[in-house]
């Protein structure tokens, strides 16, 4: 009899601590399913200025996170506009065709990072850091906080709203005067 009481004792723990983790776990699953990231790194930003309209079409569509919206012509500029289809659409968006041409007939690609969820933003100015970038100025205007950053290749400028609705990333290719 007494070992059937140490028994039923230990059931009833056994019964609580089940209890605890058969309610924490599907609500730690609810929240994680609703909890997105963001759905570009820094680095493949930089990346997409050294591609063509084309080809970041298509490493997009590859990675199943972004889809086109549109096409306009600009100046005879043909700028693509991407969106990104998680959970939260119209949340981030990416403009590619910017350019700007050299004497050589080179071009030197803007890419353009848009988002409203302003933890995105400042995620990608510690990407920037960690990228190896040198943050030029920290500062601010009338409704931004703005961050920039340069090096050799890239001149990159951050701009996050005050009221903390959205954010700006522009990567900018710059000409490198190598020696030949």
């Amino acid at each position: 009899m007494a070992l059937k009481i140490k028994k039923s004792i230990f059931e009833e723990q056994f019964t609580v601590v089940m209890k605890k983790y058969l309610f924490f776990l599907p609500a730690l699953l609810f929240y994680s399913v609703n909890m997105y990231g963001q759905s570009v790194k820094f680095s493949d930003l930089m990346y997409y200025t050294n591609l063509t309209n084309g080809e970041v079409f298509n490493t997009l569509k590859q990675g199943n996170a972004f889809r086109q919206e549109y096409t306009e012509d600009v100046n005879g500029q043909e700028m693509e506009h991407f969106k990104n289809i998680n959970r939260n659409p119209n949340s981030e968006k990416i403009v590619v065709g910017l350019y700007t041409k050299l004497y050589d007939g080179t071009l030197l690609r803007t890419v353009d990072y848009t988002s409203t969820d302003p933890q995105n933003i400042i995620n990608m100015v510690s990407q920037a850091k960690r990228n190896g970038l040198d943050l030029k100025f920290r500062g601010a205007d009338a409704s931004n906080t703005i961050y920039l950053f340069d090096n050799n290749f890239y001149r990159v400028s951050i701009y996050l709203r005050h009221d903390q609705t959205s954010g700006l990333v522009e990567i900018k290719q710059k000409e490198f005067l190598g020696l030949e």
